[in-house]
């Protein structure tokens, strides 16, 4: 079986083919013919090294937590589906990821693919949209009317955090560049700050719960403006970066977590009924081939922070990685 990832840290060179031996599969566990593979920044952020001391495992490994594909074989104990469904999946963190021609995972992190949606366009949901629903409702129990401010709108994240704030029946605002915000605003965006023109500190309601899809500097210009008890999220690092920044928590009583998401079957499931009642639609921003120059130009393109939506990586079902 081949897949696409790396055998040492380092940039985008690195990215290379990985033979591996099939997976056994167990009972509990689905195995899956991938035909798209969603492209995130932990996938660069690994293979920089950046993770190497929170990661369970070393290279070599093949990169990619979200995919979707054909299933080709299921466990016994697996009830729920068959053979020859269409699913979309975030597996474990594994040193075996989705830039491959195959994955075995658990069967509860896996769903079928929503009626209508492609291969790409279920690909690009299940990593982005667990960690929206981890952190506005698990982690920030955001409710109807109140107030989210989310950074980074027009992102793979923030695209699918506009569309979830908004079905809770949220007002949002977001923060992106001012060409993107009549884009955030046709997902659902309220209230737009557009950060190259104005500062979220000047002016302007105060908010519930932030979410953080940017980073350090940004958290630390709004969690000025969170509410007196109120609770901030970040996917990037911005909780308590600094002395600074901790000291407004402090000082505000905010909740503040810098959270790493944990996939489940609820999540899972959730998610689907989001895309299935029409409340959340994919946001591709291109697609490249699942090939080593595919890869490292999503890779160069992912770490650029100037995409709208999500890169996904595509092999045609007999498709050679290369």
């Amino acid at each position: 079986m081949k897949g696409i990832g790396i055998h040492k840290y380092g940039d985008e060179t690195q990215l290379t083919i990985i033979e591996a031996k099939p997976m056994n599969l167990a009972s509990d566990q689905v195995r899956v013919s991938i035909r798209a593979s969603g492209v995130n920044p932990i996938d660069w952020k690994l293979r920089e090294g950046y993770l190497k001391d929170v990661t369970p495992f070393d290279p070599p490994l093949t990169l990619g937590w979200d995919g979707a594909g054909k299933i080709t074989e299921v466990g016994e104990d697996v009830k729920d589906l068959q053979v020859g469904d269409d699913v979309f999946f975030r597996p474990e963190l594994t040193e075996h990821g989705t830039y491959a021609e195959e994955i075995v995972t658990e069967a509860d992190l896996v769903q079928r693919l929503p009626e209508g949606l492609s291969y790409v366009e279920g690909s690009s949901l299940p990593l982005v949209g667990l960690t929206v629903i981890q952190g506005l409702s698990e982690i920030g129990k955001l409710q109807s009317d109140q107030h989210v401010l989310i950074l980074g709108g027009s992102g793979g994240v923030g695209t699918i955090a506009i569309q979830i704030a908004k079905a809770i029946g949220a007002n949002v605002t977001t923060t992106c560049s001012a060409k993107n915000a009549d884009f955030v605003t046709e997902l659902g965006a309220d209230h737009v700050i557009a950060y190259d023109q104005a500062s979220i500190q000047k002016g302007g309601p105060s908010f519930d719960l932030l979410f953080d899809a940017v980073g350090p500097e940004a958290y630390q210009e709004a969690i000025t403006r969170v509410n007196l008890g109120g609770t901030a999220v970040s996917i990037a690092g911005g909780a308590s970066a600094n002395d600074e920044i901790s000291a407004v928590e402090k000082e505000q009583n905010i909740y503040a977590e810098n959270m790493f998401m944990t996939p489940d079957k609820e999540k899972m499931a959730k998610l689907k009924t989001y895309v299935d009642q029409g409340q959340v639609k994919p946001i591709i921003s291109h697609t490249s081939p699942m090939t080593i120059e595919g890869a490292r130009q999503a890779h160069i393109d992912s770490q650029s922070n100037r995409t709208q939506g999500k890169i996904v990586l595509t092999r045609e079902a007999d498709g050679k990685i290369e």
